[in-house]
């Protein structure tokens, strides 16, 4: 008995080794015997997988597409990560810790703003398949901008995020009428909306749209305006709601995203002329204040998509990050590109219908751990 419990520990030592970007490897070692199967289905297994490999993969992109009169929500597998099909009538707002935000959408053409509470978004964990639906608050007078999807452990700092896909979740709405900014939280522990934080504005807003996708660090949610580029800065442990300038160079109307800097930080991406601009927000000088720091300027390299009908840099369009790499999403009217900001090569990903609004034209990683005790 001691010795086959060893013989397990030894299989298992072995197997958890193998690529998690490849997730069709477990698959195939799951049907080599029964004794194999029973060890890469145990739920503990996966944890333990999760640990050794440290950050999850990336299993696939998400983003929205138009097909006819309706949108369509598409995920795009890498490796051998099992086929989704497209969600026709439904439009992808967040991806986070193993959880894809959605919702349900007219016809192309119809109004887009969300409803009150009779209206519901949903969260899908496309590893299980499995989907919860999340009721919306009453907004008014506020007027939805952006929301986001993230683990509910995030604002303790009690997860690393390796297996929570699962687990409870929030969903963080902002919005504004012009003159203040809110936040409400969603908990999936309590099924309830927290009472709504609130901002007074300095100057008065011009629009409601916010750019997506909006960033976690830490324990903190950025989103940043539209037009004017301010970014709002929520504390999730302490509700607090708070504001940032732009770098002061910001002016790319329409071509600028939130990302995450290289340390982890926040950061900002812009096009202009042949340059990817990125920007970050550190201390900086002997008083440690924080400001923005010009942190690195990538000449894009276009001849890697020209074969493919890359993009002219004054229609490329910055949606979105992949975190934990070194990538950098963009779209044009030819498709959707990802931009390697370690080497400014440009490689168009797939070709798309062109969406008729910027909110929806982000693209998100889907990171996960994926092993055969999500099949079962």
């Amino acid at each position: 008995m001691a010795m086959a419990a060893l013989m397990d520990e030894l299989i298992e030592e072995i197997l958890r080794r193998l690529p998690p970007s490849e997730p069709g490897c477990l698959v195939h070692a799951a049907l080599v015997c029964k004794r194999w199967c029973s060890i890469v289905s145990d739920a503990g297994f996966r944890r333990r997988f999760g640990e050794f490999h440290r950050a999850p993969p990336t299993l696939g992109v998400v983003y929205n597409a138009v097909d006819g009169d309706a949108y369509v929500a598409s995920f795009r597998a890498c490796a051998s990560f099992p086929h989704r099909a497209d969600r026709r009538g439904e439009a992808v707002l967040d991806c986070r810790h193993g959880r894809v935000l959605l919702r349900c959408m007219p016809p192309v053409g119809e109004n887009l703003n969300l409803p009150s509470a009779s209206t519901a978004i949903h969260v899908w964990d496309p590893a299980t398949n499995e989907q919860w639906q999340v009721p919306l608050p009453y907004l008014y007078p506020y007027k939805f901008s952006d929301v986001v999807v993230l683990c509910a452990a995030t604002a303790s700092g009690t997860c690393d995020h390796l297996d929570c896909h699962g687990g409870p979740f929030l969903v963080v709405i902002v919005g504004t009428d012009l003159k203040d900014m809110f936040v409400y939280t969603y908990s999936s522990g309590t099924a309830a909306w927290s009472e709504p934080s609130s901002i007074h504005l300095d100057a008065a807003l011009n629009s409601h749209s916010m750019l997506r996708p909006g960033l976690v660090i830490g324990d903190a949610i950025y989103f940043m305006h539209g037009e004017q580029h301010m970014i709002l800065k929520y504390d999730l442990g302490g509700h607090v709601i708070s504001m940032i300038d732009p770098p002061f160079s910001l002016h790319a109307q329409g071509k600028v995203s939130l990302v995450a800097t290289k340390d982890g930080g926040l950061g900002v991406a812009y096009v202009k002329g042949c340059n990817l601009h990125l920007w970050s927000w550190r201390a900086a000088g002997s008083n440690g204040v924080k400001r923005w720091v010009n942190e690195q300027v990538i000449k894009l390299d276009l001849a890697a998509s020209d074969t493919t009908g890359g993009p002219s840099t004054d229609e490329l369009d910055v949606v979105g990050f992949g975190e934990g790499t070194d990538i950098i999403f963009g779209t044009a009217k030819d498709g959707i590109f990802v931009v390697w900001r370690n080497t400014g090569r440009v490689m168009k990903e797939c070709g798309r219908t062109a969406m008729p609004f910027r909110s929806l034209k982000s693209m998100f990683c889907y990171q996960n751990f994926y092993t055969p005790a999500d099949c079962v």
